[in-house]
């Protein structure tokens, strides 16, 4: 049986073994600029809904990125709780689909305790 760390240097390993991958290491989520990208296409239904979508598109500062008579494709990018959030808002619009990229992240060059300091 492996232990927590065993596992999670598996992982590492392998996800450092892709070939698109140019590296990998352990971030703290303090430390680090964490984003998430989104695509999320609405079935709106009545163009009544429409300006109240167009709000709240701008209030998580979305973009259109297509548009169909009976849809709307947005793209929405930030941290995780940002994008959770943002989806389920958009379940009272006609919500279609979703797809995510999951979190990608850099280290900050200034930890957060050097700032506070």
């Amino acid at each position: 049986m492996y232990s927590d760390y065993e596992r999670f240097d598996q992982v590492i390993k392998t996800i450092d073994g892709l070939i698109d991958v140019q590296s990998v290491e352990p971030l703290e989520m303090k430390d680090a600029a964490v984003r998430e990208l989104a695509l999320v296409k609405l079935s709106p239904g009545e163009p009544a809904t429409k300006p109240e979508i167009m709000h709240y598109i701008d209030t998580f500062r979305g973009n259109i990125v297509d548009v169909s008579p009976s849809t709307l494709t947005v793209e929405v990018s930030g941290d995780p709780d940002k994008i959770n959030a943002f989806i389920k808002l958009a379940r009272s619009f006609g919500l279609s689909e979703v797809v995510r990229t999951g979190a990608v992240a850099l280290s900050r060059e200034m930890s957060s305790a050097e700032v506070s300091a």
